[in-house]
């Protein structure tokens, strides 16, 4: 079965990547995310994207 899913830092549709808890990081982003420094001024950036997989969700 293939299907794409919906990058939670990109918000770009892919096939190939990783999940972590309920959310999807596409290979591309997983890449520049583990070879970004801590003082590049992106590192923000995915700091507050990967944010989203501490968001409470509420199920009823």
């Amino acid at each position: 079965m293939s299907y794409s899913k919906i990058c939670i830092v990109c918000d770009e549709q892919n096939k190939k990547g990783i999940h972590v808890f309920d959310h999807f990081i596409c290979m591309d982003c997983h890449n520049d995310l583990i070879q970004t420094e801590t003082s590049e001024e992106k590192y923000k950036f995915y700091v507050d994207r990967l944010k989203k997989m501490g968001e409470n969700k509420i199920y009823s």
